[in-house]
């Protein structure tokens, strides 16, 4: 299941002003499903005909859970049309009904099947069959993975297969709304299986099908040469585009669609030496019309940067801990990144960034899925295979906008600490845009208690404080970051309440 973090929704800021401060917000908790454990998977599907709906499942049952405005539990639709085990499963939602693509296996077939929810929880219609692969009782049975234009109606299945070979077939199937087949297409890649790796796979508005090719020395380098795969929607082979850079090296690349200005966008963090400190931000971008031409910036942090960043820190360290969290897209062309402070420590070791990023052996070189330095969902203790207790660390929160000349325009700091031992869950953070700024959601802790706050950052980089929210009621603690807005003024978020689940719904207005 893809993070949830992954799929933010792209904020035109151009049109935002900065008189819409938000002054009130109150939270309404479901009351817990005792049979929702901790150990249980979900989706927060979004908002339906006034209903929310969630997607649930324990070991071998599927169901979805339809909330009313009050966070009442109007129904709870078991999926008996899903297998015992199934695969992976996607969600995309629109206004009265959502698509669910899965897969599941049945001898040496991979069965990718979509179905169509409505607004109360129940099927609609019977599943289809999106696709089949062969690949022996004994093949890897992840092949498929499914991306969503930001306009939802472009979707896109992937499969991969060959990937324990380098070299790989591709095949992308491309479907609208309704599950009608618009294209399919095939081709071969070739990759170093031992040191290359694909990922960020992006489609956009118009169809075209991007992802990011990224080669290191080694499992715990950083990044020596990248490149930007782009297939348009028209033609049958790809265009394989190797980013231009000299004397840097990229940290974590991040793909982005610009759909406004028709583009794909890479940034990531670099260095000027291997396993160096981080010294700023590299960007390149290719026009869907002119896809062999690639235009790059890079913005060097100030020692002005360095002195909001670094905390802590050593002053040339400032941002070793920092990973890039959200690119989002303005109409002028440029955009907001926003990057967090991650870290860990063990016994009184620190952690280090490049043993943790590569060397997590949750993350494999040929992860096609949701690639990310922590655990996007996990209960219990995350010890990496060892005895020793792990603390957890999510500091501050670096604000950079970028002008379409690829300059940094401002820069701000959100400050906060957080840490928690042996769990992240309740870490780090969530945006909602509500019109007039963007909220940053998060957890502070108060005589040992998360309680949930917000601040807000205005067009022109300005910070301001919210009030604290309301209904926070005691024992209910929110895992934020795994929230997602669905609707202009609207967050679900989930919560854990003793050893269950339950769900939050966050209002701003």
């Amino acid at each position: 299941m893809k993070s949830l973090i992954s799929r933010l929704l792209v904020f035109c800021l151009a049109s935002l002003t900065s008189s819409s401060l938000v002054i009130a917000q109150k939270v309404v908790y479901a009351e817990p499903d005792h049979e929702d454990f901790r150990q249980m998977q979900f989706e927060i599907l979004g908002k339906m005909k006034g209903n929310f709906l969630v997607y649930k499942n324990y070991r071998s049952n599927h169901y979805i859970t339809v909330f009313d405005n009050d966070m009442k539990q109007k129904a709870k639709e078991q999926l008996d049309f899903m297998p015992d085990k199934t695969i992976n499963e996607d969600f995309v939602s629109y206004a009265d009904y959502s698509l669910l693509i899965y897969q599941y296996q049945k001898r040496g077939v991979i069965y990718c099947m979509g179905a169509k929810i409505g607004a109360d929880g129940k099927k609609m219609g019977e599943p289809i069959e999106l696709d089949t692969t062969q690949i022996g009782v004994f093949g890897d049975n992840k092949v498929y993975t499914t991306v969503a234009s930001e306009d939802k109606q472009k979707i896109m299945v992937i499969k991969i297969k060959g990937k324990n070979k380098g070299n790989l077939s591709i095949t992308t199937i491309l479907f609208d709304p309704q599950f009608q087949l618009q294209t399919k297409s095939r081709w071969r890649y070739i990759l170093d299986e031992r040191e290359d790796i694909i990922n960020d796979f992006a489609v956009s508005n118009g169809g075209d099908f991007a992802f990011v090719h990224s080669h290191r020395g080694n499992n715990r380098d950083n990044i020596t040469k990248c490149w930007l795969v782009i297939k348009t929607l028209d033609t049958e082979q790809p265009v394989v585009n190797e980013l231009p850079y000299k004397n840097i090296y990229l940290d974590e690349v991040r793909l982005k669609v610009d759909n406004y200005n028709k583009r794909f966008l890479v940034t990531s963090f670099y260095t000027g030496s291997k396993r160096g400190n981080i010294e700023g931000l590299y960007t390149a971008s290719a026009d869907w019309g002119k896809t062999s031409e690639v235009h790059t910036s890079t913005i060097v942090f100030t020692d002005e940067l360095r002195r909001q960043a670094k905390g802590d820190a050593n002053f040339k360290m400032a941002f070793n801990d920092y990973f890039i969290k959200h690119i989002i897209i303005k109409g002028d062309g440029g955009f907001v990144l926003t990057s967090e402070s991650n870290y860990t420590s063990s016994r009184g070791n620190t952690w280090n960034r490049w043993d943790y990023l590569w060397g997590n052996p949750f993350i494999t070189p040929y992860d096609y899925y949701s690639l990310s330095h922590w655990n996007n969902w996990g209960w219990g203790y995350n010890r990496y295979n060892t005895f020793q207790s792990v603390r957890y660390y999510a500091d501050n929160i670096m604000v950079l906008s970028v002008d379409n000349t690829g300059k940094l325009q401002w820069s701000n700091l959100i400050n906060k600490s957080q840490f928690d031992d042996d769990t992240d869950n309740l870490l780090s953070y969530q945006l909602m845009n509500t019109g007039g700024e963007i909220n940053f959601l998060f957890n502070e802790w108060q005589r040992r208690t998360p309680l949930l706050t917000s601040q807000s950052i205005s067009p022109d980089g300005k910070i301001t404080r919210i009030p604290p929210l309301k209904s926070m009621d005691r024992g209910f603690d929110i895992l934020i970051r795994l929230g997602k807005q669905v609707s202009g003024k609207q967050m679900i978020a989930p919560c854990i309440y003793r050893n269950s689940i339950t769900f939050a719904k966050i209002d701003f207005s």
